[in-house]
């Protein structure tokens, strides 16, 4: 199904949007129910988290959630619902983390999947009698009360058209996220039409998946995560373990819509797009704001590159082709943060995240290079890759930078692409 779902997106450009999957096994604690009891909502939620993650090479991406072209979307536990009675009913985590119920990735060779997660809902979990004495079961149970993701219900009786109920997992958080996925093609529709800007519809659809990504970010969550798995066997010192297993529950992180669909003085978007074929690349340059030069505050530098990939089914590889970015950060002095950029070029998106607070002092004139860059990966690639680009440049709101001014106001001059073909 997820080859048929590449093929499809290919052929006829069309974006899917894929659940991860949702896993209701019970969850097994090793301690007694006396134990459970006693234990306090914190510890109760590290050892959920341990559990989940003993447990993960059970609780996989369901078909076609392993798709390289698609978006595949995991669940939060949080909703804005109000729970009026717990009853027998147990919230195993107290602060904001993946769902108990989402499936853990990664994707085809290692690749980043889930691509994000979003909001699914609270799900809550019962005793079971299934366990020992020395251990204690939780099981799933559905139920249409809160909490959960406020969705229309089938009535009881003919014509009755107000019922409402609640549910979780990852296709609530999938729906949301296409709906988010709407919010994005308007504003970019109105971009494209503001701007008179010469792009196919391919071109399109890679800058909506780009956009869809962009946002994202892991945050706290990730830190919640690691402070709770850290041990001798997972140490900071192994930075790409911690990563590797973050973003098989996370993926790129939480995504953060508002920061694409706008601006603000601080923070200034730019998009790009292109066309590419095998040994080919193009140059973006990102005229960098005169007010930042020397400045020691910290800025945030977010990179996402998106494409539909032709695929190669008979072939160990699969993603036919391979696209990706370099940028001279050295301008900028910063480094980067969260997900591994080894993990991250292995897919169909590249979403990067540099920081930096170092004083760095630049001509007026200083441009930011970017270059996207294509190369046959499974196979021959037959007709030129359509790719999206987006670039955010920022600081924090309380800095008084106009970030956003200076870039527009240099970019009132068009900035050429450059293609080049590499040897």
């Amino acid at each position: 199904m997820a080859r048929l779902l590449d093929w499809l997106s290919n052929q006829y450009n069309v974006l899917f949007v894929v659940s991860a999957g949702n896993h209701t096994e019970p969850i097994t604690f090793e301690i007694d129910w006396d134990g459970f009891l006693q234990m306090n909502s914190s510890e109760r939620e590290a050892q959920t988290v341990k559990a989940l993650y003993q447990d993960q090479r059970n609780r996989r991406l369901l078909s076609p959630a392993e798709s390289i072209n698609a978006v595949t979307i995991g669940a939060l536990h949080f909703d804005t619902s109000t729970i009026q009675q717990l009853g027998h009913r147990f919230d195993l985590l107290e602060q904001l983390l993946p769902s108990p119920i989402s499936a853990f990735g990664g994707g085809y060779r290692r690749s980043v999947k889930p691509d994000l997660v979003f909001n699914g809902g609270r799900q809550l979990y019962t005793q079971t009698m299934l366990g020992q004495d020395d251990h204690t079961v939780m099981e799933f149970r559905r139920h249409l009360s809160p909490p959960g993701i406020k969705s229309a219900y089938p009535g009881q009786t003919p014509g009755e058209l107000d019922t409402t109920s609640h549910s979780c997992g990852t296709s609530n958080a999938t729906a949301l996220m296409s709906r988010a996925a709407g919010q994005c093609y308007d504003v970019l529709s109105g971009i494209i039409h503001d701007n008179v800007a010469i792009i196919n519809p391919r071109q399109e659809v890679a800058l909506l998946k780009t956009m869809l990504i962009h946002g994202c970010t892991w945050g706290e969550v990730a830190e919640r995560i690691d402070s709770i798995l850290r041990n001798p066997a997972y140490s900071s010192e192994r930075s790409d373990y911690f990563k590797n297993h973050i973003s098989r529950w996370l993926g790129y992180g939480i995504p953060q819509i508002s920061r694409v669909l706008g601006c603000t003085g601080q923070r200034v978007t730019l998009l790009g797009y292109g066309t590419l074929s095998n040994e080919e690349a193009e140059v973006f340059r990102f005229p960098l704001p005169p007010s930042l030069s020397g400045e020691s505050v910290l800025r945030r530098l977010t990179v996402t590159l998106a494409w539909i990939s032709p695929v190669s089914p008979s072939t160990q590889k699969y993603r036919t082709a391979h696209l990706w970015f370099d940028l001279n950060k050295d301008t900028m002095v910063v480094n980067r943060k969260e997900i591994d950029w080894k993990m991250a070029r292995r897919g169909t998106v590249q979403h990067e995240i540099f920081e930096g607070d170092r004083a760095v002092p630049y001509p007026e004139d200083e441009m930011l290079e970017i270059k996207v860059n294509c190369k046959n990966d499974a196979g021959k690639i037959v007709s030129p890759v359509s790719y999206g680009l987006a670039v955010s440049l920022e600081v924090t709101q309380n800095i008084n930078l106009p970030i956003y001014n200076e870039v527009r106001t240099r970019l009132r001059a068009l900035i050429p692409v450059h293609s080049i073909t590499e040897n």
